[in-house]
């Protein structure tokens, strides 16, 4: 499905004009792609979503910014030797530990330098508050809505790691035709158009003639994602098989 068949089918469920002159319903439509997309994305896990980022860790600095294309981290790997990364480096995954534990096991971030062992994630930047007198000092653009990584021991060496986790994948749009969601889970998507499109015309159009229509496009939705989520759990090695076919009964 692309973006302009989406829009085409959308219109013409929710009874608008195919026309573009309805300009509601064309402001509408990307905070319709932000709800299918946040909801899919937050209740089913996609393999597809999951990367693996490197990133150089500086020597002599324990915390470093949390990529942005990184939204969920679910692992580190340090790359031993420093230096590139190459066929012959070995892998050293981390533990991730609480930020009040690591505070606590290793207090002063100059101590013994080394290879990292465990890490935690702070959390975001925000501005720097002041006292009661000064407004809150404004982060660079750089590091705005960032999580921060705390490691132990800080990097005696500038090695690289990898960061293991999940992406959230831009929406639907006219310069993005096709997306993962839009692809792959075409049903389950305009379900969840659909429920909310309903709820922008609860107080005019077709829904007002149908009051219960976004709770049956939910319902829907919520029986077509017990297959969805079975089927992602098998893209993850953790579920079984469809059951075999029927065998045939032998004859005597």
């Amino acid at each position: 499905m692309t973006y302009d068949e989406c829009v085409s089918w959308l219109k013409t469920m929710l009874s608008v004009e195919m026309n573009d002159e309805d300009v509601n319903f064309t402001r509408i439509l990307p905070a319709m792609f932000l709800y299918a997309d946040g909801r899919m994305y937050r209740e089913m896990q996609f393999l597809a979503t999951r990367i693996t980022q490197p990133v150089r860790l500086i020597a002599g600095n324990r915390e470093f910014p949390l990529p942005m294309s990184v939204r969920a981290l679910r692992q580190i790997n340090v790359l031993t030797p420093a230096g590139p990364i190459t066929n012959t480096s070995t892998r050293k995954p981390l533990d991730r530990i609480s930020p009040e534990s690591l505070d606590f096991f290793w207090p002063q971030a100059s101590f013994k330098p080394g290879l990292p062992l465990k890490y935690a994630v702070v959390g975001s930047v925000s501005p720097v508050v002041t006292p009661f007198t000064q407004p809150p000092v404004p982060v660079p653009d750089s590091q705005e809505m960032t999580h921060t990584v705390r490691l132990m021991p800080e990097p005696d060496k500038a090695y690289y790691a990898e960061l293991y986790g999940d992406i959230r994948p831009f929406p639907l749009s006219p310069d993005n035709p096709e997306t993962y969601l839009s692809v792959y889970w075409p049903e389950l998507f305009l379900c969840l158009c659909m429920v909310f499109g309903s709820g922008y015309q609860r107080d005019f159009g077709a829904q007002a003639d149908d009051p219960a229509r976004a709770v049956s496009w939910e319902s829907q939705y919520t029986y077509l994602r017990q297959g969805g989520v079975l089927e992602t759990m098998r893209m993850h090695g953790v579920a079984p098989g469809p059951p075999p076919p029927p065998v045939a009964a032998a004859r005597g």
